[in-house]
């Protein structure tokens, strides 16, 4: 009986310290690897999640080493899994943009989406062949792709020179 009620706390304890872990796991892969994308420029708050989450997936794992070893198998795997896919993979693959991350889940996007965009995740978005764009987004990326001659053309901006160090700019072409 006395082993049947330690199994009886320990299993909601375990499950709650998983799931909780994994979202922790999961934002910390997030601005873990923004972090690393931007070169140490993401900011404060991207420092921040980065270290709440990595501080209470480590501290889930901790948890449940002092009440069930054995589930540690199962559970350091699955909160590698969502550091590095769930969190760091997802968000290159978005340019580290929640909006454009779900437009490219859903395979659509509007012009409400787009505008809320950073001007890379727009510049890309409107490029993406994974991405449907409705008619009022279309409107949208028009205007964001078509600037005047000479003008920089907004989020077209990509690392170059030594080690990626230096910011180039593509211009729209003079006519």
């Amino acid at each position: 009986m006395k082993s049947i009620s330690k199994l009886l706390w320990k299993i909601p304890v375990v499950v709650g310290a998983l799931v909780i872990g994994t979202m922790a796991a999961s934002q910390a892969g997030w601005s873990g690897g923004e972090v690393i994308a931007s070169r140490g420029s993401a900011g404060f708050i991207t420092d921040l999640l980065f270290t709440l989450g990595a501080g209470v997936s480590i501290s889930t794992v901790a948890l449940v080493q002092r009440i069930a070893k054995p589930v540690l198998w199962v559970m350091v795997p699955i909160l590698l899994y969502s550091a590095l896919v769930a969190g760091a993979l997802n968000g290159f693959a978005s340019d580290f943009d929640a909006t454009r991350g779900e437009a490219i889940k859903y395979h659509l996007a509007n012009a409400y989406a787009l505008e809320h965009m950073s001007e890379r995740a727009r510049f890309l978005s409107c490029q993406d062949g994974r991405i449907e764009l409705t008619d009022d987004a279309k409107a949208v990326c028009a205007r964001a792709l078509n600037p005047a001659p000479g003008e920089r053309i907004p989020g077209s901006e990509h690392r170059c020179g030594f080690l990626g160090m230096f910011t180039c700019f593509n211009t729209a072409p003079e006519r």
